[in-house]
């Protein structure tokens, strides 16, 4: 029995989708939020009985901050009537800049929300508008003020690089500015192309270039250099914080701990088994209505599965697996299971054993992915 349990909640309504997002979202329509939210509400009934108490919420999207103050607090209002929190729980809400005003802010602080993240990007107005972004650098810097005047000391500003024709100086530029902010979170994420999006459908028929991986390891060698340099730490392959202000809620699932998914899409895993929400908003809506957990598909890990899923996601921690965790959940060392792959990347200067954990090298940060290949199930 777990003594606390992290909970995922999908908000998938956005003002536009973005050329680079497959991500389950939707246009917002004023119309569905309330039938959601209704959805929303049955669904925590479904899983709050015996559920233990909440140590990381994690509100994301799709645009959460885009819901009126009054949705947003009918929201909180649902999360607290069905689950308890620990009293040191870290709860979190995606916003985008342009979407948070003062009003949503106090209710955000009045739930019980200690921590926002911005889906910032870039911070130049160009490279928005090339990325389908739809807010301006000036409303990310207002955006983030609001921020802090209604009291939020825990904010974390996302941004991407290695985008379409984005050049070294203006990922810097980026960087920059978003250090001057003094943000205690920053995370920073290499452009993936992904089918179904606008960017791959350009990239199929040769409209769209991207950047090349030499590009794309200068800019993330960049980025490693200037916000360490900067006081923060690199604790995550794409993540980096104040001391203190690691994203409890990221832990959960790079430690491949349980978590409770709710909303249209969302993934969960819990008791073993990992699901998949229905995506569709009617099809989920309707789902609920019958009071029957939406979910579209699941699998039970075990075996090989489990104990790769377990190393892959330990390997994008910098301090990497545990091996003394590994053995006391699976009753074995790690060479038990992947003696070759282990021996194959550490001879390569890929992995290394720090104390008790093993780890990617920064040299093996490059190449992460390939390094996870050899781990999954044959």
């Amino acid at each position: 029995m777990n003594l606390s349990i992290a909970l995922y909640i999908h908000i998938p309504f956005c003002a536009t989708k973005c050329y680079y997002c497959d991500f389950n979202t939707y246009a917002f329509r004023k119309d569905q939020v309330e039938a959601y939210i209704d959805a929303l509400a049955v669904e925590m009934d479904l899983y709050a009985s015996g559920c233990p108490p909440l140590r990381t919420i994690f509100f994301g999207g799709g645009t959460p901050s885009i819901l009126s103050a009054q949705s947003l607090d009918r929201l909180f209002t649902d999360l607290h009537a069905h689950f308890r929190m620990c009293p040191d729980a870290e709860f979190t809400v995606e916003c985008n800049p342009g979407t948070v005003d003062r009003d949503k802010l106090q209710v955000m602080r009045a739930a019980g929300v200690n921590r926002l993240s911005f889906g910032v990007q870039a911070m130049d107005n160009a490279t928005l508008c090339q990325i389908g972004r739809i807010h301006k650098v000036s409303e990310v810097i207002r955006s983030y003020e609001l921020a802090r005047e209604a009291g939020f000391g825990n904010i974390n500003l996302d941004l991407i690089f290695a985008l379409p024709d984005q050049t070294v100086g203006q990922w810097k530029h980026s960087l920059q500015k978003i250090v001057a902010l003094h943000p205690e979170h920053i995370s920073t994420y290499n452009l993936t192309l992904e089918e179904g999006t606008a960017f791959y459908e350009w990239w199929e028929s040769g409209k769209l270039r991207l950047a090349s991986d030499e590009l794309e390891a200068e800019m993330y060698e960049m980025a490693i250099d200037m916000l360490t340099d900067a006081g923060y730490v690199h604790y995550e392959i794409s993540n980096f914080a104040r001391p203190n202000h690691f994203a409890e809620h990221n832990l959960v699932y790079w430690n491949n701990e349980p978590y409770i998914g709710l909303g249209a899409g969302a993934c969960g895993y819990v008791d073993g088994l990992r699901y998949t929400n229905i995506r569709g908003i009617p099809d989920y809506i309707n789902c609920l209505r019958r009071r029957q957990k939406p979910i579209m598909s699941s699998e039970r890990l075990a075996g090989r599965a489990e104990k790769a899923e377990t190393i892959i996601l330990g390997l994008w921690k910098r301090k990497g697996v545990c091996h003394e965790s590994y053995q006391r959940r699976f009753g074995e060392p790690i060479a038990a299971e992947f003696g070759a792959p282990l021996e194959k990347w550490i001879g390569f200067q890929m992995l290394e054993w720090r104390d008790d954990d093993l780890r990617l090298t920064d040299q093996g940060l490059m190449l992460a992915n390939e390094v996870f290949m050899d781990f999954l199930p044959i």
